[in-house]
């Protein structure tokens, strides 16, 4: 019997991400706007891409986990591992990780939804 751990942590990530995802473009340009020293914010910058490059990656790795972790469990559909992996594909493409944390946040959303469907065991 597989575990609704997995599914709880996704949907965490998926909505947290997801959120932050949405919001980075205006926080990118306010970092930019309100830097007074270009080296700095250039720095900035590239530590920022930087770390969301690797939780889009790492969502897209959660994905495919979850998706074979579950895929025989009734429990869970396809739908929320394909949003994952669909979203951070569309994250990864410069000027689209809005897009991609609106799925995200989507599919986080279907694992919490999915949660319901586990018996309490006990």
């Amino acid at each position: 019997m597989k575990t609704k751990t997995l599914a709880q942590v996704d949907g965490i990530i998926g909505i947290i991400a997801g959120a932050v995802l949405a919001i980075l473009p205006v926080i990118i340009v306010m970092i930019a706007a309100i830097s007074e020293n270009e080296d700095f914010a250039g720095f900035v910058l590239g530590i920022v891409f930087l770390v969301f490059t690797l939780v889009k990656i790492a969502t897209l790795i959660l994905g495919i986990l979850t998706l074979v972790y579950y895929k025989d469990d009734k429990r869970i559909s396809l739908a929320p591992s394909i949003l994952f992996i669909v979203g951070s594909g569309v994250a990864l493409i410069p000027f689209l990780g809005w897009i991609g944390g609106i799925i995200l946040i989507i599919g986080g959303a279907l694992y919490l939804s999915s949660l319901k469907h586990f018996q309490i065991e006990g």
